[in-house]
């Protein structure tokens, strides 16, 4: 009998848990139907007023937030509020009208080509605890931008809509019928240097007073001693680097960046001189650092004016190793070079060839004649690589040679010496030492033996 008491105990107190259970569990019902209402009222969403077109909500913004097409030509200023932490790719895509963006310190990532073809005239990006993420071409064909404020460090990353891969250089504010040029960027936070590259076409560069490691001069930017020039902005035309700079590193005035062709994604292959036209180096240059960038063939609005940069010293004392270097980091000054090497009497031109008077080295060709027919002079003792390179990825000169002939004492072809010379007919009467690529690019060339009379 007790043993059935027990039972019915047990019994009755489990079906009270139950329900206590139950209870319990329809208020947590009651209450999750509330949360969904709540958080969707926080939903990304956009509005149009009175030519304000403004983001807000938390999280992601979505494509359907995005303005549609007929509202695009009504849109003079773009607000995303604070709580979005996401653009997509093409945000706002030919907003042209907008001149005004502001943009709220909770976004962290904004999509490829994002503010493409917008009206905007100056804007600045976040300062956020994690690095901020901007797509290729987000600023592209932007024609009345003039100042962006933005992070000494940023991440970039690629277009995923296939439209926006065709044809697109990997920077934020280059675009191939861009034709103004951004007059000035400056870097909110310390810069890290690898950060300018993206950047594109801008006249001057600003970093803070207060950065660790760099200052800039006159839209240069330098290490923080004035020693190194870093960084040349790729929109300034004359460059007067500033005395007290020993250094110049060859990526400070040569672009680099990712780019699509045809679709195709191609690594670190847009180099060239931007808008430079004249570069004056200062009295206390003493050398040049960084591998040479020789790369400049592909036609974009970036690097159409790559022609003949002038060069100019300020001092005529320069030691050879500085003028090897100088030869061999930029073609594109090749000439204008050759020009201020004879001026300070360390060399003398002969047939369109340089040749140095100290040891009669033949350093190249700054002629632009069209099936040049050419004898090495006796002086020269040898040849540099690259002296006869008309690729047009090895100079900015426009040439070919159809013959050479060498002198008694040249008994070496040197790397790249005549790419791109098709049909070449070198005369000889040593044997020779060809070097890697000699001929590179050359067709139906020929080594002719001259036998001794």
């Amino acid at each position: 009998m007790r043993e059935k008491n027990n039972i019915s105990k047990r019994t009755k107190m489990l079906k009270n848990t139950i329900s206590i259970i139950g209870a319990f569990f329809c208020l947590c019902i009651c209450f999750g139907l509330l949360v969904p209402e709540k958080a969707s009222a926080k939903k990304v969403s956009s509005t149009l007023k009175n030519g304000t077109f403004t983001i807000s909500g938390k999280g992601k913004m979505p494509e359907s937030a995005m303005p549609k097409t007929a509202q695009k030509k009504k849109i003079k200023k773009i607000i995303i509020k604070k709580g979005v932490t996401e653009l997509p790719e093409d945000a706002f895509r030919d907003c042209s009208k907008a001149t005004v963006i502001t943009i709220a310190s909770s976004v962290n990532k904004i999509g490829a080509m994002a503010f493409y073809n917008t009206g905007v005239k100056k804007i600045t990006f976040p300062e956020n605890p994690a690095t901020l993420t901007l797509g290729y071409g987000v600023l592209h064909n932007c024609k009345n931008l003039q100042e962006i404020t933005i992070p000494g460090r940023f991440g970039v990353t690629r277009p995923k809509k296939a439209a926006n891969r065709k044809n697109l250089v990997g920077s934020l504010i280059l675009g191939n019928s861009n034709s103004n040029i951004v007059k000035k960027v400056k870097f909110s936070t310390n810069l890290l240097r690898e950060c300018y590259k993206y950047l594109g076409d801008c006249k001057n560069f600003e970093v803070l007073a207060s950065d660790f490691y760099y200052k800039s001069i006159d839209g240069c930017i330098y290490t923080r001693d004035g020693k190194k020039l870093v960084v040349v902005p790729y929109g300034k035309k004359e460059i007067d680097i500033a005395e007290g700079c020993e250094v110049v590193d060859t990526q400070s005035y040569t672009y680099a960046s990712d780019v699509y062709i045809n679709g195709k994604y191609t690594y670190n292959m847009y180099r060239g001189c931007g808008q430079i036209e004249k570069f004056v180096f200062p009295s206390t240059f003493k050398s040049i650092e960084g591998k040479y960038s020789p790369y400049h063939d592909i036609p974009d609005a970036m690097f159409k004016k790559c022609t003949d940069i002038e060069v100019e010293f300020k001092s005529d004392k320069l030691d050879r190793n500085t003028l090897r270097g100088l030869w061999d980091s930029y073609f594109i000054w090749r000439k204008s070079l050759a020009r201020e090497l004879v001026r300070m009497n360390y060399a003398e031109i002969k047939d369109d060839m340089l040749i140095m008077l100290d040891d009669g080295e033949l350093y190249g060709y700054v002629g632009e004649k069209e099936n040049a027919e050419l004898t090495i002079p006796n002086e020269v003792k040898y040849i540099r690589d690259n002296a006869f390179n008309s690729l047009s990825s090895g100079t900015a000169q426009k040439f070919s040679i159809k013959s050479v002939i060498l002198n008694d004492t040249i008994n070496t072809l040197p790397e790249n010496v005549f790419s791109g010379n098709k049909g070449i007919r070198v005369y000889a009467r040593n044997a020779l030492i060809i070097e890697r690529n000699a001929f590179d690019g050359c067709v139906n060339y020929n080594i002719i033996r001259i036998t001794p009379v």
